[in-house]
């Protein structure tokens, strides 16, 4: 039975047709027709997540789908229960002190609306951020997925819900250590298992963030071989800051391969 912890990943592999359900329910979720982008958000939102972007009761998106899918609808289905996780209390301490010198803030309202993924456009400020700065990110519903994203990186985040359709969500570094994206990297293996990534053909910032998503579950021994039509000139930094060493070379016109492993300790 469906429940409000299952992700949407999950739930669309078990109901395929709810993607039809989901998009009809909520303008958010008609970008989960697009097999891509399914793959790289459906995984991090589960049904309770869903539910509070679209700022509806956990409860009631939970009893939609049971209904849907063919599923009995049980108490457990109901606004009071399943809720998501909830929203940040009192402004923290270390964001009072943050004049706006120490902004760096991006409105992705208008990407949104206009269909486009703004990815792109956020990682670059999330590298503008230096430390002891925030970036504050203001968008038409709470990015939730950004939360595990950056959280990765070293930051918090603090939200505010503005109205049904405005948020604003302020990233910072709490202090509480590096993660594990920017922790040392382990040595590559001499003959380490190359694991093979084909982008060419997609539409940016796409290819970006297939190759991110793909080196978050690089196993130890493995390389990733990107094939790429471009050198991908915004993905670099990424890189090098998450701890990875690349080369890049063209083995024929019109294609680039971008070798990526993990830098080894010191280097």
């Amino acid at each position: 039975m469906i429940t409000a912890d299952e992700t949407i990943a999950r739930l669309l592999d078990e109901h395929p047709a709810l993607v039809d359900f989901l998009a009809s329910y909520h303008p958010h979720f008609e970008r989960l027709r697009n097999r891509l982008l399914r793959t790289i958000m459906a995984p991090r939102v589960t049904v309770a997540d869903a539910a509070r972007i679209a700022g509806v009761p956990p409860g009631e998106l939970l009893a939609a789908l049971r209904r849907a899918a063919g599923e009995p609808v049980t108490d457990d289905a109901s606004p009071a229960v399943a809720a998501a996780r909830p929203i940040a209390g009192p402004r923290p301490e270390a964001l009072a002190r943050l004049g706006e010198r120490d902004l760096v803030r991006v409105d992705v309202r208008d990407d949104i609306r206009r269909g486009e993924e703004p990815f792109a456009r956020i990682m670059a400020a999330v590298k503008r951020t230096a430390p002891g700065q925030a970036l504050v990110l203001r968008a038409p519903f709470e990015p939730i997925p950004l939360y595990d994203v950056l959280g990765r990186r070293g930051f918090a985040h603090w939200t505010e819900r503005h109205a049904a359709d405005d948020w604003s969500v302020w990233f910072y570094r709490d202090g509480r250590g590096a993660t594990a994206a920017a922790a040392p990297a382990a040595p590559a293996p001499a003959a380490a298992r190359a694991v093979t990534l084909d982008v060419r053909g997609l539409e940016p910032p796409m290819p970006m963030m297939l190759v991110l998503e793909r080196l978050d579950t690089l196993g130890a021994g493995e390389e990733l071989d990107v094939i790429h039509d471009r050198r991908p000139v915004f993905l670099y930094p990424q890189l090098d800051d998450r701890g990875f060493a690349h080369e890049t070379d063209e083995p024929e016109p019109g294609t680039v391969r971008i070798r990526i492993r993990r830098r080894a300790a010191g280097r």
